[in-house]
C-alpha cells in the first residue's frame, strides 16, 4: 500500500484539492494521509467524507492560533516522520512547507508542488527558489515566470489548472441564480469579484476602495446593467456594502455567493482586480476588466494579448467599464490565446495530467 501525503494549510487550497483527492481515494494500493491546519479546512474535509488528521495531533505544544504558521512547522515534520510517505504533495510554499519539502528531500521522499494562485513578482516567496522535486504548472506563463527566477526547467512540469477543470464544465441556471439573488435576470449582470488586501499592499484598501465606488457610481449611466458585487472570502459583505454608499443607490448586489464560478459564467462581463477568477473569466469567454492602479501594469497579460480592458487609473475607470458593456466582443478572439498561455490544454483532463504523473511517481519510487 503506498502512503500519499496531502498537506494544506487554507480553506480555499483544499477546495482546490477536493478533484483529485476523490480521485486518489479511489484508486487501489493507495492510502492517503489528509493533513490540515485550519478548522474551516477540517469542516470542508468533513463535509467531503475525507479522513483528515490535524497538526495538533503531532506535537504536545498548544498552538497560539488557528493558522499559527510559526507553530505549525514542528508537527508537520513530526507528521512526515510518522507517516514515511512515499509521496508527499504541497500547494506552492511558505516557510514551513519550503522546509518540509528540505526535510522531505533529506529522506528521500517524493514530493510534488501543485501550483495555486497567479505568480507575480509580489510572490516570489511562494515560487522561487524551488527545493522541490517537481512543480505541477497551470501554463506557459508560469513556466516562464519560475524560468526567469531561476528555477530548473527540468523540474517544471505543465499540466493545466486542475481548478480549471470544473470552470469549462459549468452550465449553471441563469434564471434560478436571479431568483435566489433577487435580481433581473434579463440586465445585463457585471459581475465584480472583489479582494481584500493583497501582498505588499497591491491592491491597497484605498484601491480596492476607488475601484468598488468608481463602477457602484459610473453604472448609473448603465440602465439596463447591474453590477454584483461577488465578494471575496476574507471580506465582509457589509465592508463592501459601506464601500459602495457614496455612490447613493446605485443599480448593484453585494452578494457572497456560494460558487463564484457559477457566477462568471453566467454573467455578462466581468471586473477584478488581481483574482484568479480572471483566468476563469477568460476561459469562459467573458469581457474582462481588470481595475489595476498599481505600478505593476503586468500582473496578467491579457491586456497586451488584447484579452481585456485595463484600467490604469481612476479616470481609466468610467471608459474602461463602458467599453466592457459596449465593446466586450472584439477581446473574444483573444480570449483563447490567451487562456492557453496561462493554463495549458484547456479539456478538461489537468486533474488526469496531474494524476498520471502522481502514479508514475508512486510506481518509480522517484522522480
Amino acid at each position: 500500500m503506498k502512503q500519499v501525503l496531502i498537506f494544506t494549510y487554507l480553506q480555499r487550497h483544499l477546495k482546490k484539492f477536493i478533484p483529485l483527492i476523490n480521485e486518489l481515494m479511489k484508486t487501489d494500493g493507495i492510502e492517503i494521509h489528509l493533513l490540515l491546519m485550519t478548522q474551516e479546512e477540517r469542516q470542508i474535509a468533513q463535509a467531503n467524507g475525507f479522513p483528515c488528521c490535524m497538526l495538533d495531533e503531532f506535537t504536545p505544544k498548544k498552538r497560539n492560533f488557528d493558522m499559527d504558521l510559526a507553530w505549525g512547522l514542528e508537527p508537520l515534520i513530526n507528521a512526515i516522520d510518522a507517516i514515511k510517505p512515499d509521496l508527499f504533495i504541497a500547494i506552492e510554499v511558505n516557510l514551513i512547507l519550503r522546509n518540509a519539502i528540505r526535510h522531505c528531500k533529506q529522506k528521500r521522499i517524493p514530493n510534488l508542488v501543485i501550483q495555486h494562485g497567479t505568480p507575480n513578482r509580489l510572490s516570489v516567496n511562494a515560487f522561487a527558489p524551488f527545493e522541490g522535486d517537481l512543480f505541477l504548472a497551470w501554463g506557459e506563463f508560469t513556466r516562464e515566470f519560475l524560468v526567469r527566477h531561476h528555477v530548473d526547467p527540468a523540474k517544471i512540469v505543465i499540466t493545466g489548472g486542475m481548478p480549471f477543470d470544473r470552470t469549462l464544465s459549468l452550465a449553471p441556471d441563469r434564471k434560478k441564480i436571479a431568483v435566489e439573488l433577487g435580481i433581473d435576470p434579463d440586465k445585463k449582470w457585471i459581475l465584480f469579484t472583489t479582494q481584500g488586501v493583497g501582498a505588499g499592499n497591491c491592491p491597497s484598501e484605498e484601491e480596492i476602495r476607488t475601484g468598488v465606488v468608481e463602477v457602484a457610481k459610473e453604472i448609473k449611466r448603465y440602465p439596463d446593467c447591474i453590477v454584483l458585487y461577488q465578494v471575496h472570502p476574507g471580506q465582509a459583505v457589509d465592508h463592501v456594502r459601506e464601500m459602495i454608499e457614496p455612490a447613493e443607490n446605485p443599480d448593484a448586489c453585494v452578494i457572497k455567493y456560494g460558487d463564484t464560478e457559477e457566477l462568471i459564467a453566467c454573467s455578462d462581463a466581468m471586473i477584478t482586480f488581481f483574482s484568479t477568477t480572471a483566468i476563469d473569466a477568460v476561459l469562459l469567454n467573458k469581457p474582462l476588466l481588470l481595475i489595476n492602479l498599481t505600478d505593476d501594469k503586468d500582473f496578467y497579460p491579457f491586456t497586451g494579448m488584447g484579452a481585456a480592458f485595463s484600467a490604469f487609473t481612476t479616470e481609466d475607470i468610467p471608459v474602461q467599464l463602458g467599453r466592457i458593456i459596449h465593446e466586450g466582443a472584439a477581446l473574444l478572439e483573444y480570449q483563447k490565446k490567451a487562456a492557453s498561455y496561462v493554463s495549458y490544454g484547456n479539456d478538461g483532463k489537468s486533474r488526469e495530467r496531474v494524476l498520471r504523473i502522481i502514479h508514475d511517481v508512486l510506481q518509480s519510487g522517484k522522480m
